[in-house]
């Protein structure tokens, strides 16, 4: 028979996770497909022992919080951001693309939310639209009706729109003209640089009601080369790169908030 029940239901947790990792929190960047996201927290106990009392103090010291996983996208640009600076990273520009169209489609976009462009220059120079072209309202005119934006996680460029005098419904499509330059190729090299710069790692679970559980490690850093292991030709599994971010305290904070926190909408 049972011996009791759920408690709190809200507080069962479903599925997977995003990763990011970026210089702040305002910077993070998500590394996109993954296997094995895991947190953990580690510590030494210390215990201090009398001869007649028992236990009289315990504490803790090497308090440490692991973020660790599979990276499923070997993307170079990710993998130079969390190893922390060991390495050296080139984009080479290719072929210029003139004249690119964008269409945003009616429902996904909003007022005062950044669109970030799809297509970005290799050296992540500033994109300035040629047009930007309302399906209703028709052409919009940047710093009056949009706005150039960069985002702090990517460093890709996009456009914000305003609720204007020309802009007055958000049921129309967006249709962006821009011109870019791709990356031809892709380049780290690493050896000679010993300094690990830390990073703050994210953790989020997002439900089917859109309320988040977060885990922030506030100070990691890379704690792991690289090791690509290339499967066989006939398999149906992809090429992974493991990663582990060992997050250690952060002095600057309040104590009691220097490791990690952990953020729940879904279970209140």
């Amino acid at each position: 028979m049972a011996q009791t029940s759920v408690q709190t239901a809200s507080t069962i947790r479903f599925g997977s996770g995003k990763l990011e990792v970026g210089d702040s929190v305002a910077a993070l960047v998500n590394l996109g497909a993954m296997r094995s996201v895991k947190f953990t927290e580690e510590f030494d106990k210390i215990s201090i022992m009398s001869d007649n009392a028992g236990e009289i103090y315990a504490g803790i010291r090497n308090h440490k919080a692991i973020v660790e996983g599979e990276l499923m996208e070997i993307n170079l640009t990710n993998l130079n951001n969390l190893r922390g600076g060991i390495d050296s990273y080139t984009p080479t520009a290719g072929i210029e693309v003139s004249g690119h169209s964008e269409v945003i489609a009616s429902g996904d976009w909003a007022y005062d939310n950044p669109i970030i462009l799809p297509h970005q220059n290799a050296t992540l120079a500033k994109i300035t639209p040629t047009s930007v072209t309302g399906g209703t309202n028709g052409l919009l005119v940047l710093d009056t009706d949009y706005f150039i934006v960069q985002d702090p996680g990517t460093d890709n460029w996009g456009i914000v729109i305003k609720d204007s005098q020309t802009v007055n419904t958000l049921s129309q499509t967006i249709t962006i003209v821009y011109t870019y330059t791709p990356a031809a190729s892709k380049t780290l090299t690493s050896g000679g640089k010993l300094t690990i710069s830390p990073k703050v790692v994210r953790i989020t679970n997002t439900d089917a009601n859109t309320k988040v559980f977060r885990i922030t490690v506030y100070k990691a850093s890379n704690a792991q080369g690289i090791t690509l292991e290339l499967v066989s030709d006939d398999s149906e599994d992809p090429n992974v790169v493991p990663i582990k971010l060992e997050g250690v305290l952060d002095v600057t904070r309040t104590a009691g908030d220097q490791l990690f926190e952990i953020y729940d909408e879904q279970g209140v």
